[in-house]
């Protein structure tokens, strides 16, 4: 196991664990609390040894902090850092201490009621309550009765149950949101219905905890059974967001009651691995991306901290720090997706092609301000973002396949594309685009794209509606990261040669100019906003000047072209660009921007696929709810289809329904395909 061991006194001794072994930690009152915990001691020894120095990381954090000089916004400190330690046994009367006092503040959301750091208040206590706790007793009854008091005074005031009974594919503002809201909603009035003091009380709305309850625990059920058919997220792997969708999603599976939904849960949390797994090179999620604000400041967060914590930083070196997600649960998901996960060598070369949820139903938009529930949105469930990748172990390229027509969509902010490469987990050409202003602006649809294996074609695009008027003046630019090997300006294209892996860009029309001169850098620092990010690479911005000319990416493994990159170039240079009344033929894409769909090879780019996931590690038909997942010989079904018993089958012997498990599609290669 790779593990790099920052604060001091981290040895590999400190552990205190390996398989089939218990180190006690020493709790208030004397009492022993084991190591692992029971709901966890499942767990592989190598993933415990890890979650082990990630919550020592998180306790120490609480060392140096006392009582009576915190402030209420402290509180969720406590809570973040007190689940790790609590969990070690830690800290437990100084812990308490905190959450009996007036210190403690339980913030909520004036848009939504539980907010986002309320799925940590809610895994605090569902983790140590007295009553149904995975480890009870930990909390004092003083502390334990104030946080239900705050569970209490948010849902009574926000949770509605006219809501609860929205359709499955309504969502109330950003899905992250929604997701954190909506989960602690249910959990709420899961645990409060069988408490005396609250078990007959009445939301503001007049409903009751178990009517609550009962909609909510239904509308999850379903709500699982949808998205397994139809497409996960609409925050398609955001660096910043999706994490706390997904702690949503955990704390279901940890926490629901309902055994049903407790199955569904888990299987779903597989399929998202699973996906984050194909799109992720060693550490460093590739493909297309929404809501990524700026994104060479998330340079270092473009692979979540669970990934590195489930799978051992595959390629790279584990580090503990914070990670919010997983720590504390007693998921791992099978085999075949840590293989996939774990062997990015293995996989060989391979597109993936996914429809997610992301366009409006027609008059299902945001309604005007002032209505009470103006933020709510139905989406489209039988209208797809396409989101495409190829990858190999050199590099991952990625874009978003959208219809022109479909100017409402949830997912549409921030959209990043690009290339990632394996060198290292900053190195990257992402595309973004720069708002006129950016207190008043977000980049809404901003390009359109289309994509054949290795080959990209883009260009800026971001109508109003739905940007605001303030959204003119808006200009596509290509992030470069300076850690990338060499940059070079050539014939009217931009070569980049990086780790084990080729790129080339050209802006067809216009010109362009860059922010500031591409200059290679490898020293990381933290920026204004606590990322690590590389040093002087803030302005390695290449800005068109045009507002309609497409822009061409490509990437090669360097041994497509036999380790040369003078080849390599003068290959590329030699390839017609043909750009003609507003439309770009280059290799095998025809490309007419938003004006009507492009062509690959002479065909229309469908996005409407038969499969709603297809590549060589998954499988599934278009709204069947039966996922096939193989990496070479591992295999698991993921069998939505009966909303009774959802079915996780692992090791089922390989059929023609699985997919090949194995990459063997050739990227294009000039001058030998």
């Amino acid at each position: 196991m790779k593990i790099i061991l920052f604060a001091a006194g981290f040895t590999l001794s400190s552990l205190l664990l390996l398989s089939g072994q218990t180190a006690l930690a020493q709790a208030a009152g004397g009492q022993p609390h084991a190591w692992p915990p029971a709901h966890m001691r499942h767990l592989p020894a190598d993933y415990l040894a890890r979650l082990h120095l990630t919550l020592t990381a998180g306790a120490r954090r609480l060392d140096a902090m006392e009582v009576a000089t915190s402030k209420k916004e402290d509180s969720i400190t406590w809570a973040r850092f007190g689940i790790d330690a609590l969990v070690l046994g830690r800290h437990v009367e100084k812990i308490n201490r905190f959450f009996e006092s007036d210190k403690f503040a339980w913030g909520e959301n004036p848009k939504f009621g539980f907010s986002l750091f309320a799925t940590e208040y809610l895994r605090l206590y569902a983790l140590f309550n007295s009553r149904t706790g995975l480890m009870k007793g930990l909390l004092s009854p003083r502390a334990q009765e104030n946080i239900e008091k705050e569970i209490w005074r948010i849902a009574k005031a926000n949770s509605k149950l006219a809501e609860a009974r929205r359709g499955l594919w309504d969502m109330e503002g950003s899905e992250n949101h929604h997701l954190t809201s909506k989960s602690g909603d249910f959990l709420a009035a899961q645990y409060l219905r069988h408490i005396p003091a609250y078990a007959n009380q009445r939301y503001d709305d007049g409903s009751t905890l178990a009517e609550q309850y009962d909609v909510r625990r239904r509308h999850f059920l379903g709500w699982y059974d949808e998205r397994a058919k139809r497409g996960q997220f609409v925050e398609a792997a955001s660096p910043s967001y999706h994490g706390w969708s997904v702690l949503a999603l955990f704390n279901l599976r940890d926490f629901a009651e309902d055994p049903v939904l407790r199955k569904k849960a888990d299987l779903y949390l597989d399929l998202v691995l699973a996906n984050v797994a194909e799109e992720t090179l060693l550490t460093t999620r590739g493909g297309p991306k929404s809501r990524v604000k700026i994104g060479h400041e998330y340079d270092g967060a473009f692979s979540d901290g669970f990934y590195s914590q489930l799978f051992d930083a595959p390629g790279r070196e584990f580090a503990p720090v914070l990670e919010k997600v997983c720590r504390t649960s007693g998921y791992y998901p099978p085999p075949v997706i840590v293989s996939l996960a774990r062997d990015t060598t293995a996989r060989g070369t391979y597109a993936f092609a996914k429809r997610w949820p992301g366009p409006v139903a027609d008059g299902g938009g945001k309604r005007p301000p002032g209505e009470s529930d103006r933020l709510w949105r139905t989406l489209d469930p039988e209208k797809s973002v396409l989101r495409y990748g190829f990858a190999t172990p050199g590099y991952v390229l990625g874009s978003a396949g959208v219809d022109a027509s479909w100017l409402d969509d949830g997912g549409m902010g921030f959209r990043w594309q690009g290339v990632v490469f394996a060198s290292d987990r900053y190195a990257r050409i992402g595309f973004e685009v720069l708002p006129p202003n950016a207190r008043s602006w977000h980049g809404f649809n901003p390009f359109f794209s289309v994509q054949d294996r290795n080959l990209l074609v883009t260009r800026k695009w971001a109508p109003m509606p739905p940007n605001p008027p303030s959204g003119k003046g808006a200009v596509l630019r290509l992030y470069f990261s300076p850690t990338l090997d060499d940059v070079q300006e050539d014939g009217g294209w931009i070569f980049v040669r990086d780790g084990s892996a080729f790129a080339a860009v050209k802006v067809v029309a216009g010109g362009y100019t860059w922010m500031a001169p591409w200059r290679h850098s490898d020293e990381v620092i933290t920026n204004q906003k606590d990322f690590l990010t590389p040093k002087n690479g803030g302005e390695s911005f290449l800005v068109l000047k045009s507002e309609e000319s497409p822009v061409i990416t490509i990437a090669n493994d360097a041994s497509d072209y036999g380790n040369d990159f003078a080849a390599f170039k003068a290959a590329v240079k030699a390839q017609p660009v043909a750009w003609t009344g507003g439309v770009l033929r280059f290799a095998t894409i025809e490309f007419h921007g938003p004006a009507r769909p492009g062509l690959i090879a002479g065909q229309p780019v469908n996005l409407a696929a038969s499969r709603g996931y297809d590549s060589p590690f998954i499988r599934s038909d278009w709204g069947s709810g039966l996922i096939h997942l193989r990496k070479s010989n591992e295999t698991a079904i993921l069998d939505f289809r009966d909303p009774a018993n959802p079915v996780r089958t692992v090791g089922a012997p390989v059929t023609a329904a699985f997919p090949p498990g194995v990459g063997t599609t050739r990227p294009i290669v000039f001058g030998k395909n």
